[in-house]
């Protein structure tokens, strides 16, 4: 008698989950895909999208990831676009954070990392990629860039920038700069709300999930500082 097979899928996602202190959101939706099994899927790549595709899906609300480097990223990116490198921990950020069933736009970097970033992907659930636009995004946008700094230069920040803190938790009590705001990154979104005005200064532990973070505050309209590299206690 195996009693996963017994339960309903919603008691089976709470079982799962009970006392993780943080989890990606597509763990949920893994459970029970792996208990009917998961369909089959195409990597394929997804159709080639032009300018005016990528503004309405974004003015739809949907998600346009830039799977360049972070500093490319800074250095000039579409407007709403989201900075989830495919050079770190890309599947498992995005599907911490993108609404299940969001469609999704891949940009930037090469038909490669598109293809790298489709693999992995799949692993999580996502099994289809609305559209991609491979290349540098300068060929068919006008760019937008993000302030980047090393994390040195928070030492040097105006006394009223606002500093957020966006690791877990446990990084966050081994030592964290005095005044900072702490939420992180997989509640980011739900809490935008609670970031002081001002201008906000975001760091991790490496300067990977501070500019996924950056660019989510930047899509919202807040005027962000991307605080690059190691963590150190200034």
């Amino acid at each position: 008698h195996n009693p996963v097979l017994t339960l309903d899928e919603d008691t089976y996602v709470k079982e799962l989950l009970v006392g993780l202190d943080a989890f990606p959101a597509y763990y949920a939706h893994m459970g029970p895909t792996n208990l009917v099994g998961a369909p089959s899927v195409s990597l394929e790549l997804p159709s080639r999208a032009d300018s005016s595709e990528v503004r309405r899906r974004l003015d739809d609300g949907e998600w346009v990831v830039d799977l360049r480097h972070r500093r490319a990223f800074a250095h000039g990116h579409v407007a709403g676009s989201l900075s989830i490198g495919i050079d770190g921990s890309f599947a498992t950020y995005l599907g911490w954070l993108i609404p299940w069933g969001t469609p999704l736009t891949l940009i930037g970097g090469t038909s490669d990392d598109v293809a790298a970033a489709q693999r992995e992907l799949v692993r999580i659930g996502i099994d289809r990629v609305a559209a991609m636009v491979p290349g540098d995004p300068a060929e068919w946008a006008d760019l937008v860039s993000l302030r980047r700094v090393e994390f040195a230069e928070l030492a040097t920040r105006p006394t009223d920038a606002v500093v957020l803190d966006v690791r877990r938790r446990l990084e966050y009590a081994a030592g964290h700069l005095a005044g900072s705001v702490h939420i992180p990154l997989h509640e980011l979104s739900a809490r935008l709300d609670e970031i002081p005005d001002g201008v906000v200064w975001v760091h991790c532990q490496s300067g990977y999930r501070s500019s996924i973070a950056a660019s989510l505050l930047a899509r919202a309209g807040r005027e962000v500082v991307h605080v690059d590299g190691d963590f150190v206690l200034l």
